[in-house]
């Protein structure tokens, strides 16, 4: 496969919809916590690493996280035949505890970040202190690699800068073999009701005027390359999707 992604499933949250909606109102749902392997030609990077449910951590407790055994990130790689040290590059959409519990796994590749993210989150506004858990980034044997703004990684794969629901949320744009493009947005858009058709309000972001504009940048970037968004918890589009080991190319 010279082009691809597959979608990894790693457990899930369960919680109001008005978290992922600003007025999506009290019904309960579950959310999927997923993750992203690209590869292009024999590169493979992941887009986040989802939690780590043995850390205990009490948000989990809060929003009732799960994670199975058949969920935990390396046994979703080995649905790829691959380990985390088969990983090339890492690349984490920002640092809250269900998309950072397994980088300490990955000692010995560059780990992508933006640098106003690592910042923040050893000092995170209290409204996010429960989210930001030190023992998923304070590692000092983990190369973290500090981007200001967007990085193409190769042709065709790209991370991009798009700020809001954290100070240094960011996304990945990848192409595939067959030619059809995608962008993995992470928690800068929950779900399709956050911005189809109009723009609606995630339940919790570090800045709304910011998570606006980054917002702006992802539909015209969609529209300009006809490439579709992959939101990062919604319930609905990700059951119309297949998951490792299936490929899609």
């Amino acid at each position: 496969m010279e082009r691809g992604f597959s979608l990894l499933d790693l457990g899930s949250n369960y919680h109001r919809r008005s978290l992922l909606v600003q007025d999506g109102g009290d019904e309960m749902v579950k959310v999927p916590l997923v993750a992203v392997v690209a590869r292009v030609r024999d590169l493979v990077v992941l887009f986040d690493t989802g939690p780590d449910v043995s850390k205990g951590y009490p948000i989990m407790k809060q929003l009732n996280t799960t994670q199975s055994q058949s969920q935990r990130l390396e046994s979703q790689l080995s649905l790829l035949s691959l380990r985390p040290e088969d990983v090339d590059v890492v690349v984490v959409s920002h640092l809250h505890y269900d998309h950072a519990g397994g980088i300490a796994k990955f000692k010995n590749v560059p780990v992508l970040i933006q640098g106003p993210e690592l910042d923040y989150a050893y000092r995170p506004d209290w409204f996010y202190e429960g989210t930001y858990c030190r023992p998923d980034f304070d590692l000092p044997d983990v190369d973290f690699e500090r981007l200001s703004g967007d990085y193409e990684i190769d042709y065709g794969l790209r991370v991009i800068s798009i700020p809001g629901h954290t100070p240094g949320t960011q996304g990945l744009y990848v192409e595939t073999e067959s030619g059809s493009r995608v962008i993995f947005v992470s928690d800068a858009i929950y779900t399709r009701d956050n911005f189809q058709p109009v723009k609606r309000k995630q339940g919790l972001d570090w800045n709304t005027a910011t998570w606006g504009s980054s917002v702006d940048k992802v539909k015209l970037m969609a529209r300009l390359r006809k490439a579709e968004i992959y939101p990062g918890h919604d319930p609905a589009f990700y059951a119309e999707k297949k998951f490792s080991p299936f490929v899609y190319k």
